[in-house]
């Protein structure tokens, strides 16, 4: 991964990842792991986020979710989070950026999304923006 540069302020995050895709879910733990994040709660679907987030016994910092799942949808987890933990930052991923997909996301108060397929890169520039870390570009 380009430009990386461990934020200490990683290590002290703890990020709820929601995906039912083994594979998207694996690329976005990796780029969490090289992050130095220091706690990653994994959820399947929206409704076991839900549960999670629910029980009070976790509390994340992030919350990275997949758009289009079974039983509850990244967009329905997007309007529960928004209505519990209004501050909460929320990263979309989605297989689709249509005009709509994007306007729904924006209107419930998404921080960013990240089209899939998506390169570690993309989803560590969008982690890195949401907490308004910078990189190092190389010049040029």
């Amino acid at each position: 991964m380009t430009g990386l540069k461990l934020d200490p302020r990683f290590a002290k995050l703890t990020v709820l990842l929601v995906e039912d895709d083994g594979f998207a879910l694996k690329l976005a733990q990796s780029v969490l792991r090289n992050l130095g994040v220091g706690h990653v709660i994994l959820a399947r679907d929206g409704s076991e986020a839900i549960k999670i987030l629910d029980s009070k016994a976790t509390k994340a910092d992030l919350v990275i979710s997949d758009w289009n799942m079974p039983n509850v949808t990244g967009l329905d987890l997007l309007r529960h989070v928004r209505k519990t933990w209004q501050n909460m930052p929320f990263i979309m991923l989605t297989g689709r950026a249509t005009e709509d997909f994007v306007l729904a996301a924006k209107e419930n108060g998404v921080n960013g999304y990240v089209v899939k397929p998506f390169s570690p890169d993309q989803l560590m520039r969008k982690i890195q923006s949401v907490f308004n870390i910078k990189t190092d570009s190389p010049p040029g």
